[in-house]
């Protein structure tokens, strides 16, 4: 009975993250058409179309790299990549090659934002790679996915995963200018 409620908790976060970003979606849409109804001397998208297409990239560029931000904080990470069979080697690898593939799939956003958010979200990345990294150092050599895991939360719950929410807020102010 175990996995059925650990598979529903894991269905609950997907969905609570994914509203979190349509939410967070939605702010940025409703905070730009505000900011440009504000300032008559910003170029509306409806008078030039170019600058409404990359109004428009731009905003979903961040909306996925505040996605990608989410989705390797420890807590997400841990509950789509564990599963009951895992060793913590096997884990620690599942989880940096996770981040890497996600960060790699979105490279390209960084065409969209400043070099300062781009270095943030490449900081947060390879922050959370070294915590994954640090967690699994404090283990013994049998250890368990599940230590592993456990250890990984203890050390996000005292960092707060700074870099991470770091970011984020970057991509915020970003927005904003």
């Amino acid at each position: 009975m175990e996995p059925f409620f650990i598979n529903l908790l894991q269905q609950a976060v997907n969905v609570f993250l994914l509203l979190g970003a349509a939410l967070v979606a939605i702010w940025f849409y409703f905070r730009i058409r505000r900011k440009l109804t504000e300032n008559p001397q910003v170029i509306h998208p409806e008078q030039n179309s170019d600058a409404g297409a990359i109004l428009t990239l731009r905003l979903q560029a961040c909306e996925r790299l505040i996605l990608f931000l989410e989705r390797i904080r420890p807590n997400s990470l841990i509950l789509r990549v564990h599963t009951s069979d895992m060793t913590a080697s096997q884990l620690q690898a599942a989880l940096i090659r996770t981040i890497r593939e996600e960060f790699e799939y979105n490279l390209s956003q960084q065409l969209y934002l400043s070099t300062n958010a781009w270095e943030q979200i490449r900081n947060a990345k390879e922050e959370t790679i070294t915590q994954v990294n640090a967690a699994a150092s404090t283990l013994k050599e049998d250890g368990s996915a599940r230590d592993l895991a456990a250890a990984i939360l203890q050390l996000s719950l005292r960092q707060e995963w700074a870099p991470v929410s770091q970011a984020i807020e970057e991509i915020k102010q970003e927005m904003n200018r």
